[in-house]
């Protein structure tokens, strides 16, 4: 993600570092775009007038950067929301998740869901819910998924439970404002050396990190640089920001597994006898040391979701 040193490398291979990297601030700034707007199909001269690209050059360029078209990327962008509302809100008609995702009507979303999962909205409700998120990582590009199976019965409610019951608490957070640098969301390497990317902004102990965590979108998880409205201009990262709004709260520590029981708990458990629901696709942590200087899984993290009042 960063460019090589000066003196590191010779001047011509310098040029080519620098040309590659504003190129990929540039893609950055259009999936920023398409991540705050999921339920929009944004036209390619918008999506060009945001990296500054011809609507001709840009997808060429975001398919190296990607794998994907600007289109291709925002549809499963889409879908992949979708299957995650598909689980957190069981109870919520088919056709009012498509219908708030973006597309036309429910024949419609259910054709791009069976062709993009394999699996129709019904039949992705009636998976046990660890296959369900086999699927999803799959898709967004996690571990492997076996050949679609015909769907069974729901599990019994066997909720896995962490060693230690998380605490949860409800907050309420103002909105936060910075840049970040994206990194897959199962590589815990990778977002160290994200953060330490972001760290060279840091400046003081006052310095906040945040990760904002959309694992079901993209495999994407996003570290975060708190950054003041003067301080925005200072740096060729996207910036983004992070919702004012009430969130439900609970710390743990550990590797992604660790993490996911917790989570597991929180949505099977906690919010269904809660009052709330989800109100947001994207979550983000804190930490009690510093991201940049600590591996991840070492980390205390306060993991906040969005959630609002269901009724």
């Amino acid at each position: 993600m960063l460019s090589p040193r000066e003196n590191d490398v010779p001047s011509n291979a310098m040029s080519k570092s620098t040309t590659t990297n504003d190129q990929e601030q540039r893609i950055l700034r259009v999936v920023d775009h398409i991540f705050t707007h999921p339920d929009q199909d944004p036209s390619p001269r918008t999506l060009g007038q945001i990296a500054h690209y011809s609507p001709e050059h840009l997808p060429k360029l975001f398919k190296q950067f990607t794998g994907e078209t600007p289109k291709q990327y925002s549809v499963h962008l889409r879908l992949e929301t979708a299957f995650h509302y598909l689980i957190i809100h069981p109870t919520q008609p088919v056709a009012a998740i498509a219908l708030d995702r973006g597309f036309t009507s429910r024949s419609v979303f259910s054709r791009a869901m069976k062709t993009y999962f394999h699996y129709s909205p019904g039949e992705i409700r009636r998976l046990p819910h660890a296959r369900q998120m086999r699927l999803l990582h799959h898709s967004s590009g996690m571990s492997p998924e076996p050949a679609a199976a015909k769907p069974t019965s729901p599990e019994p409610s066997a909720t896995v439970k962490p060693a230690s019951l998380p605490e949860i608490s409800i907050v309420r957070q103002s909105a936060i404002r910075g840049i970040y640098v994206p990194a897959p969301f199962d590589a815990p390497e990778k977002i160290t050396k994200a953060f330490e990317a972001l760290n060279k902004f840091s400046g003081d102990k006052s310095t906040v990190f945040i990760g904002i965590l959309t694992p079901h979108l993209r495999n994407t998880y996003r570290t975060f640089l708190m950054r003041y409205a003067d301080q925005l201009a200072d740096t060729s990262y996207p910036s983004t920001t992070i919702a004012a709004g009430t969130y439900a709260r609970f710390t743990v520590t550990g590797d992604l597994r660790t993490t996911n029981k917790a989570a597991h708990y929180f949505y099977r458990r906690w919010l269904p006898a809660s009052g709330y629901k989800i109100s947001g696709i994207a979550g983000f942590e804190t930490f009690d040391q510093s991201p940049a200087k600590y591996p991840y899984p070492e980390l205390r993290r306060h993991i906040h979701i969005p959630i609002r009042p269901a009724h």
